[in-house]
């Protein structure tokens, strides 16, 4: 009979998946086990890597169609952008030292620093980097990013170096989305031109990759261009439970944001002699949303009925382990824009709100009426919709839960098939999301929510260049929303990070991003980030 460190640790992962998703005692015994019996294989390729656990490889690292979120993680470290923020989400200079809204926003000058370089120590001018923006803004093929600034008329430098911006109306936001727009060259291309094989891209951003050509689909080795900064080994592993072991068996240092809440409670607990976990809290948040074309859902007391009747606390208490904060907005209050709007348990008065709306309980206390609720099989999701469909069936209200493929829920949602939904915008970082998804002309607009008043402080709001009035604005905008709910937000997640006691010993849960970013783990050998 073979040892079991003998044992292929492929074949063994099978009961042991079997056996997590069977019982939660038992999957805690077993890889407690497998953590005794295996934690001694390290991987001899230590070196002085920090080794950071993902959930999946980015789909890109073309800086001109990075979207999916591990990309959006992972191109800040390779490239730079105009601006940039810090971990509380503050703008902060990058190829700009400095810049300045001229007409009320409708024009924005940056002053760029001299001498900066990109990875082959090619000096980036300010030219430079008004022809890799015009290449965003109307280089073929698109840039996914570039399209995203429909207001963005043309590019231009002045005679002191300084990059002009002009837009056809006032974007108070642009300095901050601008950002998102990364500086990158590759041979015998413009600057930020869409290169023939994304292996000849060459970045401008604190680190490099080890090797151009390697693929990405399961490891990504960046190298510091500055000694300052450890190495860091990005892993990508798709399956939940491999992740956990993998974290188990030393073969990473750390994971954010990687692993279930269920998951990292549990690692809190039983290996608290060997990882820490630091907690911040963050600004993604999730919603319940309103089909407000629905001849049910369009009435407000039906809506208000229905948040009345989800027990938030008890979800965050019980289901996500405290890893959530109750939602008073779009907004978390992290965010200079965020008016947060108390919305309180109570189903008596839901029940008075549905009676008063002729939606009385048919044969002496049964069911008002039916509604479908779309979801996916994604545990997280479907776990909660089963509890909506609890405490709504207490007030009379019979919830259908429409389990369908992740591909298929969104596709349905911007189709506006459904009833309601349940989802999460994450890493929002400012008021812009506000106009996004109330405004009645916009695409993500998904309840087909339309107000005159709300579109037209949204409007001013957009076209706001000064904070303080433009908050003010917002604070009309989120007291409303609390009113009409065409969406009911739920809950703001927190950032967690999981790390080797011996590598994360100086840290501090502050120095954390709020959006999950991966910056401040870049120092994470140091006294401070």
């Amino acid at each position: 009979m073979k040892n079991i460190t003998d044992i292929d640790k492929k074949s063994f992962l099978i009961p042991v998946y079997y056996f997590t998703q069977s019982s939660y005692k038992y999957s805690k015994l077993i890889l407690f086990s497998l953590f005794v019996t295996l934690g001694c294989n390290n991987n001899n390729d230590q070196g002085t890597y920090l080794k950071i656990l993902l959930d999946q490889p980015p789909l890109t690292l073309n800086p001109r169609n990075a979207l999916d979120l591990n990309a959006q993680k992972i191109t800040p470290l390779l490239y730079r952008g105009l601006t940039k923020f810090d971990r509380n989400l503050k703008l902060q200079s990058d190829l700009a030292e400095k810049w300045q809204a001229l007409e009320n926003g409708k024009t924005w000058k940056f002053w760029i620093k001299p001498g900066q370089t990109n990875h082959e120590g090619k000096i980036i001018s300010a030219e430079q980097i008004k022809v890799c923006l015009e290449e965003y803004r109307i280089g073929k093929p698109w840039s996914v990013l570039g399209k995203t600034f429909s207001d963005w008329i043309k590019t231009e430098t002045d005679n002191h170096g300084a990059l002009i911006i002009y837009l056809k109306h006032s974007d108070p936001y642009f300095a901050r989305n601008a950002s998102v727009l990364r500086y990158f060259t590759s041979p015998g291309h413009r600057p930020c031109e869409e290169p023939i094989h994304e292996n000849q891209i060459i970045g401008s951003g604190l680190y490099r990759l080890k090797d151009r050509t390697a693929k990405i689909s399961q490891e990504l080795n960046l190298v510091p261009v500055e000694t300052s900064h450890v190495p860091l080994k990005i892993l990508f592993v798709r399956d939940e439970v491999t992740r956990s072991m993998t974290l188990m068996r030393g073969e990473a240092d750390a994971a954010q944001n990687a692993l279930s809440l269920t998951k990292t409670r549990w690692f809190q607990t039983s290996f608290s002699n060997d990882y820490l976990l630091f907690e911040k809290d963050g600004t993604s948040v999730s919603y319940l949303a309103f089909n407000l074309k629905d001849p049910i859902l369009s009435k407000k007391e039906i809506r208000q009925a229905i948040a009345l009747s989800i027990d938030r606390q008890d979800i965050v208490k019980h289901k996500f382990h405290r890893f959530c904060q109750i939602a008073g907005s779009l907004l978390s209050p992290l965010l200079d824009e965020s008016v947060q709007v108390s919305f309180a348990y109570n189903p008596a008065l839901a029940e008075q709100l549905l009676d008063q709306s002729g939606y009385t309980r048919q044969n002496n206390g049964g069911i008002r009426f039916t509604l479908t609720y779309k979801t996916t099989p994604v545990r997280e999701g479907y776990e909660t919709a089963l509890m909506f469909k609890e405490m709504l069936k207490k007030v009379g209200i019979n919830l259908v839960l429409t389990v369908v493929e992740p591909a298929v829920f969104l596709a349905s949602v911007k189709k506006g098939n459904f009833q309601l939904f349940s989802s999460r915008w994450v890493g929002v970082a400012d008021g812009s999301i506000l106009f996004n998804t109330l405004h009645s002309k916009q695409k993500n607009n998904r309840v087909f929510y339309n107000d005159l008043a709300m579109d037209q402080w949204l409007e001013q709001a957009m076209q706001e260049v000064s904070l303080e009035k433009r908050k003010e604005l917002l604070k009309l905008v989120q007291i409303k929303m609390g009113k009409d709910l065409p969406y009911f937000p739920l809950w703001y997640w927190n950032n967690a990070l999981l790390i080797k006691k011996e590598k994360g010993k100086n840290f501090k849960s502050e120095y954390l991003s709020i959006k999950g970013a991966l910056e401040p783990l870049t120092e994470i050998q140091d006294s401070q980030p």
